[in-house]
């Protein structure tokens, strides 16, 4: 970014995130075997995966049952060690052997097909082992919304809009494919069709976090800030230990100026996971604020565990442009386009700053004293406040500041005692709302202070 708030670009979308893998759903395989230590081998039981596991053994291991309840066995096998930490690998040899097995197991199909996106696999081979789960049972919705869900991260939308139609007309009450539909317009734009299909699963299942927050990501879009905050603190009820729920509220927040709000959401998200997004928009919303100190400390410790993170390096270089680093600023804004080519705000930044320092030089601004005629009219080495401190980083600022205080004065002296308390009121009511306006969106320093200058002068003729 460039002339514009640090953070236009750093307000992301909602993080999206289709469902977590739900094997067990619509399944319920009762076998002739006998239980193993009274657990039985059957989908939906409600035994510990340890438990589960040799149980089903025992059922697989026995040649003399038929090969369909075998494969039965293994369908349910591989779901509890889906359950267990590591045991994917596993899982999906007990579906290739279920589906050898029993070649027309549709149900083996869908869930070998939802395991391999689950995994991170093969999306191609994903799609079509759910193509091959529609062919043998064309009436099941659940896996034309899984392989909806494939399609839409291969960002093939129209298919994928295609088949979650289809897993709703199946199934209307299917609240995860009107959720899932809703997130595939939402990814094509279509923010209006995203909200409606997302309250739809809302209306069937009001305890959905992501839903919520997927929802508050189109509203964002649309510009309705105080919905999407409420959507994200609804996410956030049903569900406190989601970092990325508080990050996006906290986009929301800044993008309304809540700059102190934003900030405890993202101080939030950091406790739960230190992730470097939530450091960088955190640094923005200070930046915003004006505090560059806090602003600067948080972009380097995102670059510290995102070293690629462009848009950090480009809103870094607003920040040392404002502290007068032209020589780091040029640096961030040449590293941000070389992550990110395309980048037209950091572009746009490296050219001014190419122009600052042919006129300016490019060594950091060093402060004036007060006294030495030529900077501010307050002491440059004892400043505080991240406005005085810009002030003292940018010469021109720097003389605007001694005219209006120079101008003051003198105006100050020739007035009457009524008029002059008036002006002290409005003077003091000027630098108030400088140091608190500073750093917020659309506030624009330099013309605030040109405009003070000007209505001075006006009283001084």
């Amino acid at each position: 970014m460039c002339g514009t708030h640090p953070s236009a670009q750093m307000l992301s979308f909602a993080k999206i995130s289709f469902r977590s893998l739900l094997l067990s759903a619509a399944m319920s395989v009762v076998l002739v075997a006998p239980a193993l230590a009274g657990v039985d081998c059957v989908m939906e039981s409600k035994a510990a995966p340890a438990e589960l596991i040799p149980a089903c053994s025992a059922t697989i291991d026995q040649a003399s049952i038929p090969s369909s309840d075998r494969a039965a066995a293994l369908l349910v096998r591989a779901d509890a060690n889906a359950r267990t930490s590591g045991g994917l690998t596993q899982a999906l040899r007990d579906i290739d052997r279920a589906i050898a097995l029993d070649g027309k197991n549709a149900k083996a199909w869908r869930l070998r097909g939802d395991l391999l996106r689950e995994a991170g696999g093969d999306l191609n081979r994903a799609a079509a082992d759910l193509s091959k789960a529609i062919e043998l049972n064309p009436q099941d919705s659940e896996s034309y919304e899984l392989r909806g869900v494939v399609y839409t991260n291969q960002r093939r939308l129209d298919r994928a809009l295609a088949d979650y139609d289809q897993a709703i007309k199946l199934k209307p009450d299917n609240a995860q494919a009107w959720s899932d539909r809703g997130v595939t317009y939402y990814l094509g734009g279509d923010n209006e069709n995203a909200i409606r299909d997302l309250s739809e699963a809302l209306r069937l299942d009001p305890n959905r976090p992501r839903s919520y927050t997927n929802r508050g990501a189109a509203y964002k879009k649309l510009g309705q800030l105080e919905r999407s905050v409420a959507d994200d603190g609804e996410a956030i009820r049903l569900d406190p230990k989601v970092p990325e729920y508080y990050d996006n509220r906290g986009l929301s927040l800044a993008a309304m100026g809540e700059y102190d709000k934003a900030i405890a959401d993202y101080d939030q998200a950091l406790r739960l996971a230190p992730r470097p997004n939530f450091f960088a928009n955190r640094g923005d919303s200070y930046h915003l604020k004006g505090e560059l100190g806090a602003a600067l400390s948080d972009y380097e410790a995102a670059l510290k565990l995102e070293p690629n993170f462009a848009q950090t390096y480009n809103n870094r270089a607003v920040l040392y442009k404002k502290m007068g680093e032209r020589k780091k600023a040029l640096a961030d804004y040449e590293t941000a386009l070389r992550l990110d080519p395309g980048n037209d705000n950091a572009a746009a930044g490296r050219r001014a700053m190419i122009a600052d320092i042919v006129k300016f030089g490019g060594e950091p601004l060093r402060p004036l004293a007060a006294n030495s005629g030529k900077g501010p009219s307050f002491d440059c080495a004892t400043a505080k406040r991240e406005v005085e401190k810009v002030i003292c980083a940018d010469p021109q600022l720097g003389v605007l500041d001694r005219q209006i205080a120079e101008t003051y004065e003198r105006v100050l002296k020739s007035a009457g005692s009524r008029s002059a308390g008036d002006l002290r009121r409005t003077q003091r009511d000027f630098l108030a709302t400088r140091n608190t306006s500073f750093g917020r969106a659309g506030y624009d320093l330099r013309k605030v202070m040109q405009d003070r200058l000007q209505r001075l002068n006006a009283m001084d003729s």
